[in-house]
């Protein structure tokens, strides 16, 4: 039984910072490293299958180039995603990572119904699912009403609709990045952050430069506004908690 009432640590499409990003290998590393869970991203192919990687193409990650959706399962199979390591299905990655959290961002509004049937039949209790497509939640939500479900927060804007994606979508977390302390700055951050958490919600923090979540105390200023964290360096992130007594 997965516990969410405690600071939880995901390996950002698993452990990224020293191994092929949403792969087997990075994935088992950061929970082999203390990771609760890993966070995925994920895309519709050709044949209909729910896949695992960032890009809407291989072109960055892969020994080959073209786009997700435009290639079959067994054409992305045959190439390789860096130390020999495969694309992986989602239902694979479910089935490898039985007990751990599993935050499962959607990419693709067209991989949505199939990734809510995954879900359901693989302990959506320890499942996350999260978006910066607000559209790509509310088709997640007609399938599946229970699951949690996170808001991706890339702009500012994005606050303003707040409570009417609240009502909406019952989510179960406000996503937003770290980087919102440098570009906000700390006041508005955590102003922010305390309105999300009266509301009822988990903070969930990613970064785009991870830097900033050891950068001028930046994780001591937030006061403990912050439930769950995602993490490139996994091992870096466990130890710096552990000095600060959250591990």
């Amino acid at each position: 039984m997965v516990n969410w009432n405690k600071t939880l640590v995901l390996g950002h499409r698993g452990y990224s910072a020293k191994y092929p990003e949403n792969t087997l290998l990075a994935f088992r590393k950061a929970i082999e490293a203390g990771a609760d869970g890993v966070e995925l991203d994920v895309w519709l192919t050709k044949d209909g299958e729910v896949v695992v990687i960032h890009d809407d193409s291989v072109d960055r990650v892969s020994s080959g180039t073209g786009k997700v959706k435009e290639m079959t399962l067994e054409e992305l199979k045959s190439l390789d995603f860096g130390n020999g390591e495969k694309i992986l299905t989602l239902e694979e990655v479910f089935k490898a990572l039985p007990d751990a959290i599993i935050n499962v961002e959607l990419k693709d509004i067209d991989a949505v119904k199939k990734t809510a049937e995954l879900i359901k039949a693989n302990n959506p209790e320890r499942i996350l699912v999260s978006s910066f497509n607000i559209d790509a939640l509310r088709e997640y939500r007609k399938y599946d009403a229970e699951t949690k479900l996170g808001i991706l927060i890339e702009k500012e804007e994005t606050l303003a609709q707040l409570p009417q994606l609240i009502a909406e979508l019952k989510p179960w977390s406000l996503n937003p990045p770290i980087d919102a302390m440098a570009i906000l700055g700390v006041e508005k951050t955590v102003g922010a952050l305390q309105m999300a958490k009266g509301a009822g919600l988990r903070i969930v923090l990613w970064p785009l430069n991870e830097e900033l979540y050891y950068a001028n105390d930046n994780l001591v200023r937030l006061g403990g506004l912050f439930d769950v964290l995602i993490v490139n360096d996994v091992e870096r992130m466990i130890s710096y908690l552990r000095g600060l007594g959250l591990k």
